[in-house]
C-alpha cells in the first residue's frame, strides 16, 4: 500500500482533497513492480492512477494513448501544474519533435504521451533508450483486445513492443470491460488475476432512459423538446454518420439551439475550436460522431442523447458515462425506431472484409525480396479495413514469411529554400551527387530515393528528414509505408490458407458484433432494469445486486415498470432501374456496401460518394441488397 508519505505527496502535486477507491492499489502496484490492470468507469479518474505513479517512480514512464487532442490535453493539464510531461505524434512540426527528443534523451520527461503508430520510430527509439523507463501505461486499453469494441489496429503491436524495453511495471486502464476482454488483456501483458481491479459500471446519477419515435421525423422533433429544459443542457447529441451530425446540428441551429457539429472529417484547427466552444459553453449542445469525446474533461454535461442506435453494450456505456462526471443528477437518452436499428446492422455487415479482399491483402504483403508498401494503396486496391492489413502482416509474421526492415512513408516532396550552389558549398562529394540528385527528382518516391543513393529505405527517410532539420529544404510526405522484406520461409506460406485463417477470424467478429448488438437492443426494450442488465453484462456474476430490490428506480423500465417496444421497420421497396448505371465492381460486398451507403476505403478513393446510386438501397438489409 501507499505510505503515508507517498499519498500526501500524490495529494499535494495534483491538487486533490483525497484518492477514489482503486487509485490507492492502482498506485502501489505500480510503484511496487507489479503489472495491473483497471476497469474504472469514466470520471472515476483513471488518468490520476498513473500520473501519480510516474511522478513517484521517477524516470521516464510512457503513456500509449489513442488520440491526438487527448494527448495535447493531457500534458496541457500536467504541465500547468508544473509537472514535466510532453506528447510524440504526426501533428509536432520538425522543430518540436527533435526538440523533445532531446527532452526525452536528458531525462527530462516524467510523462511521454506517444500515439501507438508512433512507437517504432527510430529517433524515439534511439531517444528512449537514453533515458531511464519506469512505466509503460496502456489508456484505452480495450483497443488491443480483438474482442474489445472499438479495436484499433496499431495497439496490436503493444504487448510485443512493451516487452522488449525495460520498464519497470505497466498499467492497462480502460472504462469498459466485459469479463472476456479483461482476460485477453491479462494473457497479451502477463497481468495475474490478483493485480485485476473491475468496478460496476453502475452510476447512480445518471437517469437512463429510452425512447421509441416511428422515424427520424419524430426523433428531430423529440429532440427539440428534451433540450428545451435547460437541465438537459449542456448536451452532447451522438449520431452514427458525419453526414447524421451535419443535419441535426443544422436542424438544432433552425430550432434556435446554440448548438455546432463536429467529426473526423473537419481539420483538427475547427475541431479544437468546437471542442474549446463546448467546453467553455459557448456552444451547450455538440452534435458529434464518435470522433468527439474520448479524455474530454467537461464535468458538467447534462445529458448524453443517442440519436442512433449505439453499435453494442459497451459503446453505449463509453459514451453514455460522458455525462454527469460532476456527480450531479444527470440523463443518458436513446432514441430507439427499427429502420435505425437495420441500419445499424447492415454497417455491422458491410465493416467486415469479404474473402477476395483478404486474398488479395495477403498477397500483396508477400515481397520479393523487397518491397515498399503503401499502406493507403494497399487498403484502396484491396478495399481492406487498417485492421485487415496489420492482422495479415502480423500472421505473415508468425509464419517466418516476411519481417517490417524499417516504418516510413511512400512519397516525399521538397522545395530548396536557397540557391543549389549555397547548399552544396562545403559538403563532400557523396553528399553534392545526392542533393543534385534530390533538386531533380523533387517529386518522388522515397524508395526511388533509396536505390539511386545505393542506401536503404530507412537511411534515405532519414536522410530526407535531416535535410529539412539542416533548415535548407521544405519537405514533406504522403502515405504511410512498411519496408517489408521476403525471408527464405516464404516459399513454404500458402496465402491462401493465411487468407482462410483470417476470413474465418472475420466471421467469428461478425456474428459476435451482431449479438452484441442484439444483446444492446435488448437491454433497451426489456422490462427489468436497466442498470441491473449492464452490471451482468460487464460483471458476470459480480456486483449484480445495485440494491436490495435488484432495481435502480431511475432507468426506463423501472420508472414505466415495462420496457420499450422497438417500433416496427417495413423495408422500403428495391429502387427503380437506375438512369445511371452502377459502378463497376468486382466482389459482391463492395456493391452491397455502395447501394447501402457504406463507405470503404475502395469506395472513398474513387470518390463514389458522390454517386447518383450510393445509398439508393439505405433501409434494406444487407443480406437482401
Amino acid at each position: 500500500m501507499l505510505t503515508a508519505e507517498e499519498e500526501a505527496r500524490v495529494l499535494s502535486l495534483f491538487r486533490k482533497p483525497a484518492l477514489r477507491a482503486g487509485q490507492r492499489e492502482l498506485i502501489a502496484w505500480a510503484l511496487a513492480g507489479e503489472n495491473a490492470l483497471a476497469v474504472l468507469p469514466t470520471g472515476h479518474g483513471k488518468s490520476l492512477c498513473y500520473q501519480a505513479a510516474a511522478m513517484l517512480l521517477g524516470g521516464t514512464s510512457v503513456v500509449v494513448s489513442p488520440l491526438i487532442a487527448l494527448m495535447r490535453d493531457q500534458v496541457e493539464a500536467l504541465e500547468a501544474l508544473g509537472l514535466p510531461a510532453g506528447r510524440f505524434d504526426s501533428s509536432l512540426s520538425d522543430e518540436e519533435r527533435l526538440e523533445l527528443l532531446d527532452r526525452i534523451a536528458a531525462g527530462e520527461l516524467r510523462l511521454l504521451f506517444v500515439a501507438p503508430e508512433s512507437l517504432e520510430n527510430p529517433a524515439l527509439g534511439a531517444a528512449l533508450e537514453q533515458t531511464q523507463l519506469s512505466l509503460f501505461v496502456v489508456d484505452e486499453a480495450h483497443c488491443v483486445s480483438a474482442w474489445g469494441h472499438s479495436f484499433r489496429p496499431d495497439y496490436l503491436r503493444l504487448p510485443r513492443w512493451w516487452k522488449s524495453r525495460g520498464f519497470a511495471s505497466m498499467l492497462a486502464l480502460t472504462a469498459t470491460a466485459t469479463p472476456l476482454v479483461r482476460r485477453d488483456l491479462m494473457s497479451a501483458f502477463g497481468i495475474p488475476e490478483e493485480r485485476v481491479l473491475a468496478f460496476s459500471p453502475y452510476r447512480p446519477n445518471i437517469r437512463r432512459l429510452v425512447e421509441a419515435v416511428a422515424d427520424e421525423a419524430a426523433r428531430d422533433a423529440a429532440l427539440v423538446d428534451f433540450l428545451r429544459d435547460e437541465a438537459h443542457r449542456p448536451a452532447i447529441v451522438y449520431t452514427r454518420t458525419r453526414k447524421g451530425a451535419e443535419e441535426v446540428a443544422g436542424m438544432l441551429q433552425r430550432e434556435g439551439y446554440a448548438a455546432a457539429c463536429y467529426h473526423a472529417g473537419q481539420n483538427a484547427e475547427l475541431r479544437a475550436r468546437l471542442q474549446d466552444d463546448f467546453l467553455s459553453n459557448t456552444q451547450d449542445v455538440l452534435v458529434a460522431t464518435i470522433a468527439f469525446g474520448m479524455g474530454i474533461d467537461k464535468p458538467d454535461v447534462r445529458a448524453v442523447i443517442h440519436a442512433n442506435l449505439p453499435s453494442s453494450p459497451e459503446s453505449y456505456l463509453q459514451e453514455s458515462g460522458r455525462a454527469g462526471r460532476d456527480g450531479d443528477m444527470c440523463t443518458s437518452l436513446v432514441y430507439l425506431n427499427g429502420g435505425d436499428a437495420v441500419e445499424a446492422r447492415n454497417r455491422i455487415c458491410g465493416a467486415e472484409p469479404d474473402a477476395e479482399g483478404i486474398l488479395r491483402c495477403v498477397r500483396w504483403l508477400m515481397p520479393a525480396p523487397r518491397r515498399v508498401v503503401s499502406l493507403w494503396e494497399l487498403g484502396t486496391s484491396c478495399d481492406v479495413p487498417d485492421d485487415t492489413v496489420v492482422r495479415a502482416l502480423e500472421r505473415l509474421e508468425e509464419l517466418g514469411a516476411v519481417e517490417v526492415e524499417a516504418e516510413g512513408m511512400k512519397w516525399y516532396k521538397v522545395r530548396p529554400l536557397f540557391p543549389l550552389e549555397t547548399i552544396l558549398d562545403g559538403r563532400d562529394e557523396t553528399e553534392r551527387a545526392r542533393l543534385r540528385w534530390l533538386d531533380k527528382h523533387r517529386d518522388a518516391e522515397v524508395e526511388t530515393a533509396s536505390d539511386a543513393w545505393d542506401c536503404s529505405y530507412a537511411e534515405a527517410m532519414e536522410w530526407l528528414r535531416e535535410c529539412e532539420a539542416a533548415g535548407e529544404w521544405k519537405l514533406s510526405f504522403r502515405q504511410r509505408a512498411l519496408c517489408l522484406h521476403a525471408l527464405p520461409q516464404a516459399a513454404a506460406v500458402d496465402t491462401r490458407t493465411v487468407a482462410e485463417e483470417l476470413s474465418a477470424y472475420y466471421a467469428r467478429r461478425l456474428e459476435r458484433d451482431l449479438a452484441r448488438q442484439e444483446e444492446l437492443i435488448s437491454m433497451l426494450t426489456a422490462g427489468d432494469c436497466f442498470n441491473v442488465a449492464l452490471n451482468r453484462y460487464f460483471m458476470e456474476e459480480e456486483a449484480v445486486t445495485l440494491h436490495p430490490t435488484h432495481a435502480c428506480g431511475h432507468c426506463s423500465p423501472c420508472e414505466a415498470g415495462q420496457g420499450v417496444a422497438l417500433p416496427p421497420h417495413t423495408p422500403p421497396p428495391h429502387p427503380e432501374p437506375p438512369s445511371e448505371e452502377l459502378p463497376e465492381f468486382f466482389r459482391e460486398g463492395q456493391r452491397r456496401r455502395f447501394m447501402l451507403g457504406i463507405a470503404s476505403p475502395g469506395i472513398m478513393s474513387r470518390r463514389l460518394w458522390s454517386h447518383e446510386l450510393y445509398g439508393c438501397c439505405v433501409g434494406i438489409p444487407w443480406k437482401d441488397v
